[in-house]
């Protein structure tokens, strides 16, 4: 991490003034978080600390680190897992149909407009929602998770309602990203010459979409899913900004803003932990879908 962390503790200006009137004091904040020690004895202190779950406090805000981002996190969870879950089976779906009658009308309708989605970036879609569904038309909140004062069904509904549209920019732009890769992936196996020998055999299009076609398409599908669901804390960081949706992405650009280093270790150890687990489940879903995979594993 760049910067002195002792500025970042006390703050820039009071650091300048203690630096000519009192430079004990900072040597003191030093010592009190254990930044007078070598790096590498600082860096085995934090890994022990890591072991037992002390991440240490916030300082900005001077709470336990930990306790922050775990707040942060469901509220992230909330929002993200609807929609990649949303847009991973509309995606899906309709990549599958379109890859499969490819010149068809859905595929002539849907992937102009598809690959015009999968261009648009994140923060462009966000600020253009917000300016016509919140500002203009006024559906929606402009920004927030609730409007506070309310309990029970009442609450639920209402962070529902500030959810609709940071929900439906995750949808649509993961659901053309899915979409396009789903189609590209059967487009391709169509061709292939195992679904030639399962049309001669006298299999019906349905059972070869269902038997060969799906089964074969699902592999690197479900790798990319995996992959989302791995940044899945960190993924919609532009969306939560646009919309003040305290989550992990907020957490993490605030934290940039003030250098708040405790909060950024934290949370980028929670992402790298989700990417490794989340590509790990991939891995194993593959070969439970495709045992040849099993196979090569075995004789490797």
């Amino acid at each position: 991490m760049p910067g002195d962390p002792v500025v970042h503790i006390i703050g820039e200006d009071e650091y300048l003034r203690l630096e000519a009137e009192a430079p004990e004091v900072i040597e003191e904040v030093r010592r009190e978080y254990g930044l007078d020690k070598p790096l590498p004895v600082q860096y085995i202190t934090y890994l022990n600390k890591t072991l037992h779950l002390d991440f240490g406090n916030s300082y900005r805000t001077k709470l336990p680190v930990l306790e922050t981002v775990l707040f942060r996190m469901r509220w992230t969870l909330l929002l993200t897992i609807p929609a990649i879950v949303l847009s991973s089976v509309l995606g899906g779906g309709l990549g599958l149909r379109a890859g499969w009658k490819k010149g068809g009308l859905l595929d002539t309708i849907a992937s102009p407009i598809m690959l015009f989605l999968n261009t648009i970036p994140t923060n462009c879609m966000a600020i253009l929602f917000l300016m016509v569904f919140a500002f203009q038309m006024g559906l929606f909140p402009i920004s927030g998770i609730t409007s506070g004062g309310l309990s029970g069904l009442e609450k639920a509904v209402d962070i529902l309602w500030h959810m609709a549209l940071p929900l439906m920019i995750l949808v649509i732009l993961r659901t053309a990203s899915y979409y396009m890769l789903m189609k590209s992936t059967v487009q391709t196996i169509r061709d292939e010459e195992y679904i030639t020998v399962a049309r001669g055999k006298g299999f019906s299009q349905g059972q070869v979409l269902r038997r060969h076609v799906l089964k074969n398409a699902l592999c690197p599908y479900l790798t990319s899913v995996c992959m989302q669901f791995g940044h899945i804390l960190g993924g919609s960081m532009l969306v939560e900004v646009v919309f003040s949706w305290k989550g992990m992405g907020t957490l993490i650009y605030d934290a940039v803003n003030t250098k708040d280093f405790p909060i950024l270790q934290t949370c980028f150890l929670f992402i790298g932990i989700c990417v490794v687990a989340f590509n790990l489940l991939a891995d194993v879903l593959n070969m439970l879908i495709d045992p040849r995979l099993r196979e090569e594993d075995r004789h490797a």
